[in-house]
This record gives C-alpha cells, structure tokens and sequence, in this order.
C-alpha cells in the first residue's frame, strides 16, 4: 500500500531522480556533508537490478502473503489468501480445456484450410462460437462472486491494533508498517552491505522507497477514504487499486507502450519482480501479443504465463533484519508457532510466491472487455493473398551476401510451390464464391439476431458483473472502469456507479436510496471518520459525517494534498520542505504532530513520494556515527495513521493488576488494557458485552520508539477528555444529508 504498481513507479522515478544527483537541503537536524555512498552510485545499483530493487519497493505488503493470519470470530483463516488464489486457479484450470477444445474444434473457421467451413455457413459457425466464449466468461465472473456474499473479507485482515492487542497479536505484515519502520530498514541495507551483495542493496534501496512512497501516499489515499487502513480496509484498498490502474495509464516510466500492454489489468506485472529460474537475472516481457477475441486473450495468458522463485539472499537478509531489530529487547508477533514466532526463510519464500500468483491473476486479463462488434453481411469474402515462404527476401535473392548457390536454388523452388499453391487456393476461392456469397445473405438475419438477442446482452452482464467486483476492491479496474471519484481528493458522489447498480438491480440490498455526500474540501474538518458498519455493502461511499457516524478523536490532518488533485500528485516533483521535515522527525508527541499538520499546505509540506524516498535514501544509506553525533532514525508510521507524519504508535495502556487485568488475545497472549478502548475492540470481545470503545473521549496514545515509554492513562479533564489532546477545528456548517428512505 499504494498498489504494488505506484510503489514500483516510485522506486524508478527516484533511480531517475537520484542518478541526476542529489543533495538534501540542510537544517539544524540534517547536515548534507554527512559520509556515505555517492547516490549516483546508489542509482546504479538499483537499475542494474531492477527485479531485485521492484521486489523491495514492494516492502512489507510482501508480507500480507504470509501465512500467519489468526482465526476470528469462529471463522479459519489461516490459509484463506492461498485458498482464494486455489479457488480462482482452479477455475482457470477447469476452463483452460474447454478453450482448447474450442481452439481445435472451431478455431479453424477462420484459418487458412479451414476457411471454407465459415465461409459456406456465413459465419455463423463462428458466431455461435464467439457466443459460447461469452457464456464462459460470464460464468467464471459469476463464481468469481463468491468473495462478496455479505461478508466483510477484508476485515479479516484488519490490524489487531485497532483492537487494542499488543505486539503478540500483529500479522508480520502489522508489524512491519507500524513498529520500528526505520530501524528495520537500516538493519536490511546494513545486512545486504554486509553479504557484499549488490542484488541485495539493490532491494533494500528499493524497501527504502516503499516508506518514503507509504508516508506520503497513504496521506493521499487517507484523504479520499476518510480515514486510515484501520479504519477503513475495504474502502482503502479499493482506493488503491483505482491509483494503481490511474496511474498505470500516465506513467512514462512503465512499460505500457501503445497497444503493448496497455492497461495494468494487462501489464503482467509479475515480470518486474521475477527471477530467472536458478539465478538472479530479470526476466524480459515478451514481444505484446495482441488480440481480443477469447482465443486471442487465452493465448496471450498462456505466453506471459511465467514462475518465479525469491533469489537468494533476500530471505536470509529479511530474516536476520527481523531478529536484529525485533528479537533484542523488543516485543514480536508469535502467531507462528515455531521459531518463537518469527518466519522461516523457507515461509518468506512462500510468501513471495503467493504474491506472484496474485500478480498472474491481476494483471493478465483473459477476457476481452471490448463490446463485439455486430456481424458483417459478407464476413468471409475476403481474397486470398500471397504469401512468401523464403521470408521477407526476393525470390532467388540468395540473402546475405555470403549466400551460396543452393540456399538460392532453395528460395527458388519454394517460391515456385508457393506460387502453385496460391493458384489452388485462389481456384478454390473462386469455386465456392457463389455459395459462400449466398450462405451470407441466407445466414445474416438469424446471425444479426442472434448478435442483438444474445451476444450484445451477454456482453452488457459481464460487464455489469465485473463492475460490481471492481467497484468493490476485489478485482483491479481496467482503464473504462477507473472511477474519477475514487482517485480526486474532495469528489464522492459516485453517481456513475450508482446508476450501474440502479440498471443491474440493487442486489446489496438497500443502499441505492442514499444520497451520494456532497464533496468535501482540502482538509475535511471531520477527519478521521469512524469504521461504518456496513462500508463492505458499499466501500465506494465516502463516509457520512457525525453525527450519523462518528468521528475518532482527537481531530487530525489527513494530508496535505488539495482537493481535486490526482495520483500525480505524488510524481509532481515537490520537494521535501526542511523545517516542516525537522518538525515532524522531532516530533515528540503525536501532539507535536498534530500541531505540525496544521502548517502544511499544497506546495510545503514532507514532499512528493520521490523527494521523500531520494531524502530517505540518501540518510539511511549514510554511516551511521558522523561528526558531531550519529544520523537520526525516525520511526515513521507507513498508513500514517492517525494523521499526516505520525510516528509509530501505540495505545496507552493499563498496569496489569486485579482492578485492570491484562486481557487475553485470540492466540491466548495476555495483553494490557488499553486506557481509550479503540473503535474496533468491541468486535473481538463478548457480543453481549457493552461497547469498550467511546467516541466522546479521545484516544490516548504515545509514539513507539527505541527507550520510549508508555506514559499510562492520562486523568481525564472536562466533558471526558484529557487536558491537552489533538487539534482544535473551527465549527462548520454541515450540509443536509438526504435520510433512508
């Protein structure tokens, strides 16, 4: 998060920026003279392996593959990504013979020998072929349905943070973007220096920019969701694949080039971060085949169609990263059951494949999403060409001027029997034009019917299906499909998608009827929004301000970012403003931050994913004892949650003691109570309990850091809130909000 394709972007725009030259601006916390690597050479590093350096901006989401998700609410989930990526494969599986068979059996129509079958039927074999396709296709969109039957899947994967569990509880992938994010870091690049390994330099450069292009683009994204991934996980993620397929499309560093892998639903992603087999090379995409009937679209699956394994020594390296940082003093997940809860190498290898195999399902579509075009009343009378098998030379030619006489005598005798041959087929052409041109005629009412009857309507569902998937985070959008609301700060009236599901049929039962909110502006003074309930039904809604929801206090800044903007914002070459980068490094409270929010604007603020990951660069890759002291290393929070430059966070808790006993998680750790109970806590909790969570009182909170500590509860001052928490907002006027019917 962003998307694997932004977070790739941003790791070759700043290979780009950093081999211009770099240089940071000074400041009282940051001196420019400081000993380290020539960040031309860093650059160097990073293109000459670009899989290695891909793979690392990919960060800690690799780590969303790990298996080491708890059960919930009765439910097991300990497999359940591998058992969604099983369950689409295999659909893939079960329909990849049926395309053969149609390949065999129909292919043919319009080939070559057996060109004549389609043209003395009118096409209509043909038709009734394409249509069968459609009815595939729509049937696997269809099955694809089963990951929104009313349930919210995603919250499976929320944070056990904001259910007020310690560190015990985290998924890995948890603890990677909310503990020790600078450290960690350090400690990779640190390892790979020490392996004098290039690949692996190359891929912690690469992990650097993921934390340069999480702080500033999750303020981003933030900003359009209403909240953090906390808070709101679907409505985030559905935010990010929207980016990912915005962005894809005005990317001059990608490798969309024309009609070569045009769209990100399209781009075969996988390819950026896969390793030849047995080896470290990159693997090159293939020349773009082109195409868009159905054989078209499985056959070009079946060419990108690639494995990869993770090349060494990234394993080991993460592995030891994670015992340096995590395993000294410091609390650690222990979900996993072996190695007092850390990975194996082997398990992150894994993790990595799962990972390629939801790249192949994303970003290969086999479908055409084109509407058909209708029949032609002469569909096959096309005449027959000439065509040369000696190649692109002249007859004879002999080619290169080292030719000998019998490569000549060659080319000779096979353009004399391509010559026969065409005359045979031009003979057989004209032999059957009378019947062909009749069988047209006879054919293409029935074929028009059945083109407007079926095929059109057909079509028309299976994009209305794909639509729904989409517009709920679990399909990537092609680039018809991006909705503008989804990726502008400030629109959320998502009419468009509203009068699809108007045409459709309200099957998420009852939400049609609200009123799309009216747009916010930069800074929504409401910010961050609770959790709705129900955002699952309908994560493209931005959330309704108080009091129809509430909001989590204290109040914070979501980003700097104005309204109306897109994701190029983030590669608009914004540059990282020193004093407000010293403030919010220095900051020693969220408090602290919070104040400092209050200060960015548009054009001044931590900078743009790019200048904030050559900054981030450039000061973990430098030694780190100086002159004068030892580089300073922030502990940055990647969802930015609770706001705009957090640290990494942790809720104030009480003592454990016979008034305030530590509570057990679901794993059975025993965890500290925390002083505000979060918004999400009542859900792990006795259903018929009362709520934990209070929405009048502000959340208490502290930065997580090396010799931190946890201040305890704060006594609280009037109307339930402790003396000095947050920011204050000036009251506005909120607009009417159109009840239920």
């Amino acid at each position: 998060m962003p998307g694997p394709y932004i977070h790739i972007s941003s790791m070759r725009h700043t290979a780009a920026g950093l081999a211009r030259g770099f240089r940071p601006k000074g400041s009282e916390r940051i001196n420019p003279e400081w000993l380290g690597p020539d960040p031309k050479q860093l650059a160097s590093l990073m293109n000459a392996h670009p899989n290695f350096a891909a793979l690392g901006a990919i960060g800690p989401d690799l780590f969303f593959f790990l298996p080491d998700f708890r059960d919930q609410h009765g439910v097991s989930i300990s497999s359940v990504l591998i058992t969604v990526l099983d369950f689409l494969e295999g659909l893939y599986d079960a329909v990849d013979p049926y395309i053969s068979k149609w390949e065999h059996y129909l292919g043919p129509i319009s080939e070559d020998t057996g060109e004549e079958i389609s043209r003395l039927t009118g096409g209509l074999s043909e038709t009734v072929g394409d249509i069968t396709g459609e009815l595939s296709s729509i049937l696997i969109t269809a099955l694809e349905d089963f990951v929104t039957q009313q349930a919210d899947w995603w919250s499976f994967f929320s944070l056990g943070l904001n259910q007020g569990f310690d560190e015990q509880a985290y998924f890995w992938s948890d603890m990677l973007h909310y503990r020790d994010t600078g450290q960690f870091a350090r400690a990779i690049w640190k390892n790979a220096d020490a392996a004098d390994s290039d690949e692996a330099r190359a891929y912690a450069l690469g992990y650097i920019t993921h934390i340069g292009t999480d702080v500033t683009g999750h303020a981003f994204v933030n900003s359009i969701s209403g909240g953090p991934f906390r808070l709101h996980w679907q409505r985030h993620h559905l935010v990010e694949n929207h980016m990912d397929a915005f962005w894809y499309l005005r990317d001059s560093a990608g490798p969309r080039l024309g009609d070569n892998y045009p769209q990100l639903t399209e781009s075969a992603l996988y390819y950026d971060i896969a390793f030849q087999e047995g080896g470290t090379a990159p693997v090159m995409r293939p020349s773009y085949p082109t195409g868009k009937t159905m054989r078209e679209n499985w056959e070009r699956k079946r060419l990108l169609d690639i494995d990869s394994d993770l090349a060494d020594p990234i394993p080991d390296i993460l592995l030891q990263s994670m015992i340096d940082v995590f395993y000294q003093d410091g609390k650690h997940p222990r979900i996993l059951r072996d190695n007092d809860g850390r990975p194996s190498a082997d398990l992150i290898a894994e993790a990595y494949r799962l990972f390629f195999r939801y790249l192949k399902l994303a970003t290969v579509d086999g479908f055409a999403h084109e509407p058909p075009e209708p029949p032609d009343v002469f569909p096959n009378l096309d005449f027959p060409t000439l065509s040369d098998p000696a190649g692109d030379e002249a007859p004879g030619g002999g080619g290169d001027d080292g030719g000998s006489f019998w490569d000549d005598l060659l080319d000779f005798i096979l353009s004399v029997i391509a010559v026969i041959a065409y005359i045979a087929e031009v003979a057989a052409y004209l032999a059957t034009l009378p019947w062909a041109i009749l069988a047209d005629l006879v054919t293409y009412p029935l074929r028009l019917g059945l083109y407007y009857a079926l095929e059109l309507p057909l079509f028309h569902m299976l994009q209305a299906f794909r639509s729904v998937l989409v517009m709920t985070g679990y399909m990537l959008p092609m680039e018809d499909e991006i909705a503008t609301t989804l990726v502008h700060i400030g629109l959320t009236n998502p009419q468009s998608f509203q009068t699809l599901l108007a045409s459709i049929g309200d099957i998420f039962g009852g939400i049609l009827d609200q009123a799309p909110e009216s747009n916010q502006t930069f800074r929504d003074p409401n910010y961050p929004h609770a959790h709705p309930g129900d955002e699952f039904h309908h994560p493209w809604d931005y959330p309704p301000p108080p009091p129809e929801l509430p909001v989590e206090l204290p109040l914070t800044t979501a980003g700097p970012h104005p309204a109306l903007v897109s994701p190029a914002v983030l590669f608009a070459g914004t540059g990282t403003d020193p004093s407000l980068r010293d403030r919010f490094e220095a900051a020693a409270t969220p408090h602290d931050a919070d104040v400092t929010g209050l200060d960015v604007q548009p054009h001044n603020h931590l900078g743009d994913a790019v200048a904030f990951s050559e900054y981030l660069i450039w000061l973990e890759s430098r030694s780190p004892k100086q002159r004068g002291g030892e580089v300073p290393v922030v502990e940055w929070n990647l969802d930015s949650d609770r706001g705009y430059g957090y640290h990494c966070w942790d809720w104030n808790r009480k003592p454990d003691t016979p008034a305030t006993p530590a509570q057990p998680d679901p794993e059975g750790f025993r965890f500290n109570q925390p002083c505000t109970w979060p918004s999400q806590s009542d859900q792990s909790l006795d259903p018929a309990a009362p709520p934990n969570w209070n929405p009048n009182a502000p959340l208490q909170v502290h930065w997580v850091a090396p010799g931190g500590q946890d201040p305890g509860c704060i006594e609280q001052g009037e109307n339930g809130r402790p003396p000095v928490v947050g920011i204050a907002r000036s009251p506005r006027r909120r607009r009417p909000r159109r009840k239920r019917q």
